[in-house]
């Protein structure tokens, strides 16, 4: 299976450096424009089907990517829920607040880490046994692309999913 996973393009919470966790918000402009460049980069692909997160901000940019197609909803592709954090500046936020924010606890209403790495995991396993022989497009977050990253890379759930790094309307491909 060779699996693309796009993460959505930028939002106004992405501009103005806010914590979304689950929060629903629509694409902007640039967003718009980061989702119709991934388009292009992916327009000579094929995919056998495509699931989005439930969230706006993802569907929207599917939608852009691969107009005209069903995109099936997966609500294991939603973003990690970030509790009372969600909404806030991130940028006030020093290395010990996203140390414990990461940490395997649920407090304030935040996912716990291994809740996420087990979803994304799960996932992973459905994927293949469905769409062995296919060609699949992914359509979610950040958060949740790294947990993704974090399981495809076979480690064991001792610690924080390293961030790979995506920006707003990117792609990463594995074949799995």
């Amino acid at each position: 299976m060779d699996l693309y996973i796009v993460r959505h393009g930028e939002t106004g919470y992405n501009k103005m450096g806010l914590l979304h966790g689950r929060t629903d918000i629509p694409l902007n402009q640039n967003g718009i424009e980061q989702a119709n460049k991934t388009k292009k980069e992916l327009e000579n692909i094929t995919f056998d089907v495509v699931i989005s997160s439930p969230l706006i901000r993802a569907i929207q940019t599917a939608k852009i990517i691969v107009p005209n197609r069903k995109i099936k909803i997966d609500n294991r592709l939603i973003e990690r829920n970030l509790g009372e954090y969600e909404g806030k500046p991130s940028r006030i936020y020093d290395f010990e607040f996203y140390d414990n924010l990461l940490a395997n606890h649920t407090e304030k209403g935040v996912e716990g880490l291994c809740d996420l790495v087990v979803r994304a995991r799960n996932l992973i396993l459905e994927l293949k046994e469905i769409y062995s022989d296919s060609t699949v497009l992914l359509v979610t977050h950040g958060g949740f692309i790294n947990a993704f990253s974090y399981c495809f890379k076979s480690k064991q759930i001792d610690g924080n999913p390293e961030p790979i790094g995506l920006k707003n309307g990117e792609f990463i491909k594995y074949h799995l």
